[in-house]
């Protein structure tokens, strides 16, 4: 076995031998997911902790194998992502396939699931992995992938967005690209007393009992605040950095073009892109949208608690 392989495997893990489990499973945004395994060690990374679950039954359950050989398909995959993984359709439903040149030419985890994206199977190189030690099958990006294609399915959406439980009892969401501002405006709100921040860099977005919900995520940015938690969306504000601290409404329209172009969305699916737009647009015309162009101190947060004119 290759050292400096298994050396990368094991630091890209990082999990204590003494939370090894025959089972994991753990809940975000309301689902549930759960790996179970009679060969491999099993653990969740810390920072799901907070997220683990008991239950006996999850949303999507799967079961963790070893593999003593995968191979990529010879057929063209349905996306690309340039990066770790590739995607493949199947008569069952979808396949994800994972390498990278730092551990050779054969991909080293393979992940099947069928179209409901319920039933699933993760097949993982023995030659890549210390069997001696616990492993979390789900690590970036396969966690992510999975809640993206779950979602899109009809459940809701994934952006990238800050999301505030304030102390005057409502729920704002921070969308924006990455250097938009979402860590940076985490912190602010951190500094006001009675708030929660959801996550400074991921949220999901779910229709509940009538109104769009955030739920906090562990899929944290800079910030690395992340929260077991959610409440009702009462506004949005997509971050740009200015001159000074500017709240300006948006057209439903163009609120709704500009969280898709935030939104994380199965590329490969147009069910599922279809799905998530359709979301997108009732959010909009839901929750009021704003362009909040805001300064990196404290009078942002004053800004929006003045509420807008």
């Amino acid at each position: 076995m290759n050292a400096v392989a298994c050396n990368s495997v094991r630091a890209a893990l990082a999990i204590s031998t003494s939370e090894q489990r025959s089972r994991i499973s753990y809940t975000i945004g309301g689902i549930s997911f759960a790996v179970s395994s009679s060969s491999v060690r099993l653990a969740l990374e810390p920072d799901l902790h907070e997220f683990a679950t008991s239950s006996n039954r999850c949303d999507l359950e799967m079961a963790a194998c070893w593999a003593d050989h995968l191979e990529v398909p010879s057929c063209t995959p349905c996306f690309d992502s340039g990066g770790l993984w590739k995607s493949y359709k199947n008569d069952h439903g979808l396949s994800f396939y994972f390498q990278t040149a730092h551990l050779g030419t054969a991909p080293y985890k393979k992940a099947e699931f069928n179209r409901a994206f319920t039933k699933g199977r993760i097949s993982l190189l023995k030659g890549y992995f210390d069997p001696e030690m616990p492993i979390y099958p789900l690590e970036y990006p396969l966690d992510e992938l999975l809640m993206i294609h779950r979602l899109s399915l009809g459940f809701g959406a994934e952006v990238h967005a800050c999301g505030v439980l304030t102390n005057d009892g409502k729920g704002r969401l921070f969308v924006g690209h990455s250097g938009a501002g979402k860590s940076t405006t985490s912190r602010l709100w951190l500094d006001h007393a009675g708030t929660r921040i959801l996550s400074d860099d991921r949220i999901i977005l779910r229709r509940q009992s009538g109104q769009i919900h955030m739920y906090g995520t562990p899929w944290h940015g800079d910030a690395g605040l992340a929260a077991q938690a959610h409440g009702a969306v009462d506004e949005i504000f997509l971050l740009e950095h200015g001159s000074k601290n500017e709240i300006v409404p948006m057209e439903k329209s163009r609120a709704a073009a500009e969280l898709f172009a935030r939104t994380f969305v199965p590329h490969h699916s147009a069910a599922g892109l279809g799905n998530t737009l359709r979301f997108v647009e009732e959010i909009a015309c839901t929750v009021p949208t704003y362009l909040f162009r805001f300064l990196p101190n404290s009078t942002a947060v004053e800004a929006i608690l003045r509420g807008v004119a």
